[in-house]
């Protein structure tokens, strides 16, 4: 059963170009300014995470994405603000064009081989080296 208080996010990742979408937040937000990380946001009431997800998808990026396509990665209570953390990513090929940034500083696709370069979340990092895991 779902937590009532959750966050959901995630990403896109293109298995061709072996490269993950991430999203630059910007320096006006109270958590993590500045830094890289997953798109997605707080459940609103009577959603669940997949929902949750797609909502924050197209709010941030302009995107439909279907439910059916959502492939789970982790979820785990986030002790920092006592809710839970649902991650999901979804396999595509879309170009930046085709995306609008809602909000953020900005977006983009960034290779695996250079992830870990970029100054990115704590709870993004350990997500990612999470999916790494599992895709070897």
């Amino acid at each position: 059963m779902e937590k009532e208080i959750f966050w959901a996010g995630g990403f896109l990742y293109n298995p061709e170009t072996k490269s993950i979408l991430l999203h630059k937040r910007d320096s006006n937000t109270k958590f993590n300014p500045d830094k890289w990380a997953f798109f997605g946001g707080k459940g609103e009431a009577g959603e669940n995470s997949k929902e949750a997800f797609v909502r924050e998808m197209k709010e941030e990026l302009g995107i439909e994405i279907s439910m059916d396509r959502l492939i789970p990665l982790c979820d785990y209570l986030n002790e920092e603000f006592d809710t839970w953390r649902y991650v999901f990513y979804v396999e595509s090929d879309l170009q930046k064009s085709q995306m609008k940034l809602g909000e953020g500083a900005g977006f983009d696709w960034v290779p695996l081989e250079k992830i870990f370069e970029y100054d990115l979340t704590e709870k993004t990092e350990r997500d990612i080296k999470t999916f790494l895991a599992l895709r070897n």
